[in-house]
């Protein structure tokens, strides 16, 4: 799990409602899990071993039972987001197929901000709606898991990425 993810810590933040807010970077002040330091076995604290066991499932299998919790965001976001968990592993849709999907065509936009602002990383599998422009070549922030994830799933990175060049100022391609 720690080679795949490419960490070896994970923070969150459960609601009664279930996970608010997943990361796979330490962060001061919330619930935070070392990876090098757990045997599963050994994990006493439920919401960390649900985690680490529905963490597993999913790069097993590329589905899980985590309870998630979406309270604090709209109600179109919200829609995005059950749009988004319904995407069976494997497949890929775009922006604006889930926005004519929710009966808003012409709202890829609004998809593509509303899938940025995923707070549970992996358990919402944002790496399955892309742009319609392919995935780029560009490599910040969550590009490498969404890659790895992908190819994991048996797509191939070369047609994904289509003739899109990221031109971000900080992407690590220039």
């Amino acid at each position: 799990m720690i080679d795949f993810l490419e960490t070896d810590t994970l923070s969150f933040i459960f609601s009664p409602i279930g996970l608010k807010y997943l990361s796979l970077k330490a962060k001061p002040d919330i619930h935070n899990i070392n990876l090098r330091a757990i045997d599963k076995k050994q994990i006493q604290d439920p919401a960390e071993k649900l985690i680490i066991e529905e963490t597993l499932k999913f790069l097993t299998t590329g589905r899980h039972a985590m309870p998630l919790d979406f309270t604090g965001f709209t109600e179109f976001q919200q829609n995005v987001f059950e749009a988004v968990g319904n995407v069976e592993p494997g497949k890929i849709v775009t922006y604006g197929g889930i926005a004519e999907a929710l009966g808003r065509p012409g709202a890829a936009r609004a998809v593509g901000s509303a899938v940025a602002k995923n707070p549970v990383s992996y358990f919402l599998p944002t790496h399955r709606v892309l742009p319609k422009k392919g995935i780029g070549i560009c490599r910040t922030g969550a590009g490498y898991l969404r890659e790895k994830l992908l190819e994991w799933e048996g797509h191939d990175l070369a047609k994904l990425r289509g003739d899109y060049v990221c031109t971000r100022k900080k992407c690590c391609q220039e």
